[in-house]
């Protein structure tokens, strides 16, 4: 049996209602995607707890929907225009998608193979559980399958936190707390490695389920528990040897106090989840109780560890804490009447930096700023008219390239190419971008590079604002060169292009002369 694969390449803002209403149109699944995933123009998604992305989407997205012809009409011939026409009438207007025919496989086989034992350090192993455990009799083996809660020991933080644990001797009969245990391989590592008892807690409890199964293959004893269970456990008395969290950085800064408490006086800590760039944040945050050195890096991403001081030395803390607090108390004072100063140089002096500033805060005219937003740069833009009248300020426009978004891009019909009498070589790419910002933005060159079946590229043609602007637009606009595009403004060019016999792909940028070129839309 074969699927019907169908692949709609849209803007960010429809890719997940479009994914939902293919599923009412019975799609068995459907995927979003980033269009220019593995290219340099790549644009990753990050989240943290708290702060996960506003859209769960790229600016150019691949949704893909998959169809089982035995189960619905996807093999008829009519069925693509059929469910172009019932998009249509829910609101959205696509163009045909791209079709990709699926071959039945064995899915379960092909998943597994993707998963090999992974070895840690000398001794560890990290072993699915379709696979044979290695020969050496001093391996240590982890049973852990991919599932549902992260940790697999793949990723770089919780092989650094494994790394940890197999390389300090230190651990028999040591109390363990393992805080967002997810799969529970660090606790089963722990268990393992002699450490006693071992404690696992997580926020999410699927990751509860996964935990207590993995520790049951594993045959260790092992106490997991959800946060809001009042719990012994995770009783403020109850102290610990060692606690580990593999988490992010965010929610490590949040939660400093917490797993600080749990720590007994002499107890270690250990943090992972931290890229490279964090670290001295993240020991900053913890410097008021503890001192957090970087114990090893792996892929741009760090492990933290640390002793908690022991009471003598605690109390030796507190008094250098007390004389740190009232040295503290005065630069914070100085630090007021510094800051007071230069909002008021700001203030009178907003006409030297204001090309900087008002790009900066500038709001978009397309809805995706708020009200509050809104109100408030057009409230700046009142004030810095003011003082510009009374001050003098040198008018420059800015060019920014979040200014401007090019909402569609498509080849001209070859009837539009004969009514313009394009030569037989040459083609039409007509180009729809518009400047989103609250204020003029200069107006930028557009490069167009033509690509091959592999997405090499194999020519580069460029336009000059004077080349792809509409001469009409000119005429009306003599000064465009220096005032730029008005806030809003959008423009339609049909930009003739000569196509190599073997192009077929394209993307279209934009940059200024001076700035490196920025990457907008991806065919």
């Amino acid at each position: 049996m074969s699927y019907r694969e169908l692949i709609f390449t849209v803007p960010a803002e429809i890719a997940e209602p479009l994914g939902d209403q293919l599923l009412e149109l019975g799609a068995l699944s459907v995927t979003v995607e980033d269009d220019a995933a593995g290219g340099y123009d790549e644009n990753p998604l990050y989240g943290e707890p708290g702060l996960s992305p506003e859209v769960q989407a790229w600016d150019r997205s691949l949704v893909t929907a998959l169809f089982n012809p035995e189960l619905d009409d996807s093999a008829k011939a009519e069925f693509i225009p059929e469910l172009l026409a019932s998009l249509k009438g829910v609101g959205f207007t696509l163009h045909a998608p791209l079709e990709k025919i699926v071959e039945e496989q064995d899915w379960v086989r092909l998943t597994q193979s993707q998963f090999a034992p992974i070895k840690i350090g000398e001794r560890i192993w990290v072993v699915p559980s379709w696979h044979e455990a290695p020969t050496d009799p001093n391996a240590i083996c982890l049973a852990v399958d991919p599932g549902l809660a992260f940790g697999t020991g793949s990723h770089p933080t919780t092989h650094l936190c494994l790394l940890w644990l197999e390389q300090n001797a230190r651990l028999q009969n040591q109390s363990l707390l393992d805080y967002g245990c997810g799969s529970g391989i660090l606790a089963i590592a722990a268990a393992k490695l002699g450490c006693k008892p071992v404690v696992g807690t997580d926020i999410d409890p699927q990751a509860m389920v996964a935990a207590r199964s993995n520790a049951e293959i594993n045959n260790t004893v092992i106490s997991f528990v959800l946060p809001n269970e009042n719990a012994p456990e995770l009783a403020s008395a109850t102290k610990y040897d060692i606690v580990m969290a593999n988490i992010l950085a965010n929610p490590l800064q949040v939660l400093a106090p917490a797993l600080v408490n749990k720590m007994r006086p002499g107890g270690r800590i250990v943090l992972s989840g931290i890229l490279a760039r964090q670290a001295e944040e993240v020991i900053a945050t913890y410097s008021q109780w503890l001192t957090l050195t970087v114990w090893k890096e792996n892929e741009g991403w760090v492990c933290l560890h640390g002793t908690l001081p022991t009471l003598n030395g605690q109390n030796k803390n507190a008094t250098a804490n007390a004389d740190t607090s009232a040295i503290a108390q005065k630069k914070s004072l100085k630090l007021a009447l510094l800051s007071l100063f230069f909002i008021l140089l700001i203030i009178f002096s907003e006409h030297l930096s204001r090309n900087s500033l008002l790009p900066l805060v500038a709001t978009r005219i397309d809805g995706t700023s708020n009200a509050i937003a809104v109100k408030s740069f057009s409230f700046l833009q009142i004030v810095d008219g003011k003082l510009c009248r009374a001050l003098g300020c040198f008018n420059r426009t800015v060019s920014d390239f979040s200014a401007w978004k090019i909402t569609s891009v498509t080849l001209a019909s070859e009837n539009a190419r004969e009514a313009l009498k394009i030569p037989t070589n040459e083609t039409l790419l007509q180009v729809e971008l518009q400047n989103r910002l609250a204020i003029p933005v200069l107006l930028p060159n557009l490069e167009i590079s033509l690509t091959d079946s592999e997405e090499s590229e194999i020519k580069s043609i460029q336009f000059s604002p004077k080349e792809w602007l509409p001469i009409a637009w000119q005429e009306l606009h003599p000064n465009f060169l220096r005032q730029g595009a008005p806030s809003g403004e959008t423009f339609d060019p049909m930009l003739a292009i000569s196509l190599p016999q073997n192009a077929v792909g394209y993307r279209v940028r934009i940059f200024y002369p001076s700035k490196p070129i920025q990457n907008i839309d991806r065919k």
